[in-house]
């Protein structure tokens, strides 16, 4: 098997990198090659559930109310792993691709070093960055939250350069699809 190419997400909190990702996915698979969509906080997210003696991981991959009970727990978790082996997240969300992925598609990068992996392990990475307003952001739900949202899980990527911006701040639907398929192919030429 072999990635043509990985395209890493990351934005701020309820910024829309699920819902830009989703859309993204759509356009490769319909017009580029099969992609395959991870998320690097999946990984964390069952570690920590086992960790934690939950039952599922499944309500903490969600938007649901259990996430936000154990955020700032599941965020030090993260980064006390994150220590001891940077990439330890970013390689299990890489794994096990199926044979046909010719994409790879991280939705939620979160720090310089979750680049840094697939910039050293992939040929071709792309990074896009998606941003909301905070007013749209509020309306999606968002509420600061501190100890989380001025933290390096929120913050660590504030100012680097992407190689495209995605503004989802309320754009219609067909305009988003349409100005997305022009920066992937701008991106893959």
């Amino acid at each position: 098997m072999s990635v043509e190419a990985v395209f890493l997400t990351y934005g701020k909190r309820k910024s829309g990198k699920d819902f830009i990702s989703v859309l993204l996915k759509q356009i490769l698979d319909s017009e580029f090659g099969q992609t395959a969509l991870r998320r690097i906080s999946d990984p964390l997210k069952e570690e920590y559930a086992v960790q934690k003696g939950l039952h599922s991981a499944a309500e903490l991959k969600t938007d649901g109310p259990l996430k936000e009970v154990y955020r700032a727990e599941m965020i030090k978790f993260g980064e006390d792993l994150r220590v001891k082996d940077s990439g330890y997240f970013c390689r299990q969300a890489s794994s096990n691709l199926p044979q046909t992925t010719k994409f790879l598609l991280i939705t939620d990068c979160r720090r310089p070093t979750d680049l840094d992996y697939f910039k050293d392990n992939f040929k071709r990475v792309f990074t896009i960055a998606v941003v909301a307003d905070l007013e749209v952001r509020t309306s999606r739900g968002f509420v600061f939250t501190s100890g989380i949202d001025d933290a390096e899980s929120e913050c660590a990527l504030d100012g680097y350069a992407a190689d495209a911006t995605i503004d989802n701040s309320g754009i219609d639907d067909d305009s988003l699809k349409a100005f997305l398929r022009h920066i992937v192919t701008e991106l893959l030429n």
